[in-house]
Parts: structure tokens; sequence; C-alpha cells
């Protein structure tokens, strides 16, 4: 299932052209842009004191004693970082901007062009079409299980190095 929206695009001559582009669920291009723009939402987070306490309020983190912010990379965070779009557009609008263009798969300048209800709407549909939190459990679950299974082929070939070195005259 797709959900259709309509771009305009100012002509120069001042006509306005509108095209219809449909917002799917991310491909692994638009999966590597989301992670690039929520890295860049957390580095400038963790530069600017008074973000990273509305921030860690806003996602529930605050009363973790010593925690880094960094640590909850996870699901929940991107989840709410997207589901707080309406926070980020007014804090950090150039990289609300970015992590709904590598969502929507509609260029920035472009996004950038469209009136402020019509960007909603665009927002609207990305959250319609993708389960995001899904998706990104999904991306730990195999992390976690290519993590352990590279532990294991390091301690098999750590044990046979050492028995090949024990065997040898």
């Amino acid at each position: 299932m797709t959900t259709q929206v309509t771009l305009k695009i100012k002509e120069e001559d001042g006509q306005v052209k509108k095209i219809q582009h449909e917002i799917e669920e991310i491909n692994l291009f638009q999966f590597e842009d989301v992670m690039k723009s929520v890295k860049e939402i957390f580095t400038e987070v963790q530069q600017d004191e008074a973000l990273k306490a509305m921030f860690s309020e806003l996602f529930d983190n605050a009363g973790a004693e010593g925690e880094d912010i960094e640590k909850s990379i996870d699901a929940k965070f991107i989840q709410n970082a997207i589901g707080s779009f309406e926070t980020l557009a007014v804090h950090m609008p150039g990289k609300a901007f970015a992590l709904l263009s590598a969502l929507s798969g509609i260029d920035l300048k472009l996004l950038k062009s469209q009136k402020a209800g019509d960007v909603f709407d665009i927002f609207d549909a990305v959250v319609e079409e993708n389960d995001l939190e899904r998706l990104f459990n999904r991306a730990k679950k195999s992390l976690a299980a290519t993590k352990v299974k590279m532990a294991f082929m390091k301690k098999v070939k750590k044990a046979t190095e050492t028995v090949s070195a024990s065997v040898k005259p």
C-alpha cells in the first residue's frame, strides 16, 4: 500500500506545477539516511545542555543517573524522535526536515519549498506507511544476532590457533 501526496513546484514563469509522490515503506538507502539524520540529532543534542535536558524529559530518559543519552539510540528513541517531529521542527528545523526528507524520499530542497500544512501531510503519510518501531526492532535483532555469531567465530579462530600452536613440534 502507498499513500500519495501532492508536491507543488513553482516554475520560473510563476506557474505552479503539481506532481504526485508516493510515500512507501522506507528502503535501505532511506534507512541509511535516517540513521545519519538521527546520529546528527544526537550529536547536536549532546552539545547543547538545554536540548539535552528537553529531550531527556521528552523521551522519559530523565532520572537515569549517569546514563549517557547516546546509549539510548534504540527503536524507542527513534520512534519518539519521529513522533515528536513538531519539537524537532521548532528546535532543530534543519535536522527535522533532513529526517523527513530521508523518510519520505522527497528531495530536501523540494520538501523545504512546500507549504507548512503540506509538509505535515507528508509527515502523516510517512507515519501511516511505515511501522518504524517494528523496522528498527528488526534491525536491532539482526545486528544483535550478528554480534553473537561474530564473537563465536572469534573464539573458534582463537581456539584453533591455540591448538595449532600446541601441536607444532
